[in-house]
């Protein structure tokens, strides 16, 4: 059974959140509002004595920071890539959970704050990715002592990047987490209308004022493997840790995950929480989230020893 706390977050979400990605049909108006709760919310929920640092990435167009300590005390780093719709970007909220994760895994973060859409369209935000793996290689770090998570887009970019590292025949990283996942933009999976009405955070596709899909997308092929990572062949990929709640519309994406994973030979585990609102870790006055983020990083330390 889910907290209180959870259920008074799904009510607050469900006349909030999901409303104004029903109604507000202005993606510059949409960026205010979501700016604005990030310096207000987002800065008060950075927990004490974050640790955030600017990195400038050569040939990047693009920003990143490292988030956690870098004191030589963990040799792991995790290659995080923050969700948002490929439209949207929360910082100060997302540096907040990255620092927490790094908490419980032991381990530094290189956030990545990929181009967004429209501006930037698919490719970009995959092209950033690949870039900024390899400059972490070209830092000396091994690719065994990588992980590379993501949140909802980021997610799904997470799995995009590892299809394009394979593709470019780059090492892999040790291993990958992602949370609520978004595997495949078609929006044909059933859980997209299933759960439409117990997703607390996000519209159905057709419910949504604005469309994210086509503004990713440019002229790409939403049948892509780089695009919609579902597709893709997953053999010699690395262990993958997903966690998605049963109530939100991208859990089929996930389902799917695990049994492509399986076809391919690729450990997986697929953990499934019930009603937690999407991307339920980001918020750390929930039960869940602590729990969640505790469980990733027992994960990251298995495979990163």
């Amino acid at each position: 059974m889910q907290s209180w706390q959870t259920d008074l977050l799904n009510l607050q979400l469900s006349l909030s959140i999901k409303p104004m990605l029903r109604h507000m049909d202005s993606i510059d108006r949409i960026r205010k509002l979501v700016a604005v709760s990030d310096r207000v919310v987002g800065r008060l929920a950075l927990p004490r004595g974050t640790q955030r640092e600017a990195v400038k990435i050569p040939g990047a167009r693009f920003d990143a920071e490292w988030i956690g300590a870098n004191d030589g005390t963990t040799r792991r780093v995790m290659l995080y890539l923050p969700g948002g719709a490929y439209v949207l970007r929360t910082p100060n909220i997302h540096a907040g959970m990255v620092s927490r994760l790094c908490k419980c895994a032991n381990t530094r973060a290189l956030m990545t704050y990929y181009r967004l859409a429209p501006e930037h369209p698919f490719p970009a935000c995959l092209e950033d990715s690949v870039l900024a793996y390899r400059w972490l290689l070209d830092q000396g770090i091994a690719p065994e002592n990588i992980i590379i998570a993501g949140d909802s887009a980021g997610g799904g970019l997470t799995l995009s990047t590892l299809l394009a590292l394979k593709e470019q025949k780059l090492p892999m990283p040790a291993c990958a987490y992602m949370l609520s996942p978004l595997l495949d933009v078609s929006d044909h999976a059933p859980s997209r209308w299933k759960n439409a009405a117990s997703d607390t955070a996000l519209p159905a596709p057709a419910q949504r004022a604005i469309n994210p899909r086509p503004l990713y997308l440019g002229g790409s092929d939403p049948s892509d493997p780089m695009v919609s990572p579902i597709n893709g062949n997953f053999a010699g990929l690395p262990p993958m840790y997903i966690q998605v709640s049963d109530s939100e519309m991208l859990l089929d994406d996930s389902l799917r995950l695990a049994r492509r994973c399986h076809t391919y030979d690729v450990p997986v585990n697929v953990d499934i929480w019930r009603k937690v609102p999407h991307v339920w870790q980001a918020f750390a006055f929930l039960p869940e989230s602590n729990e969640a983020l505790e469980k990733a990083g027992h994960f990251i330390q298995q495979h990163i020893l």
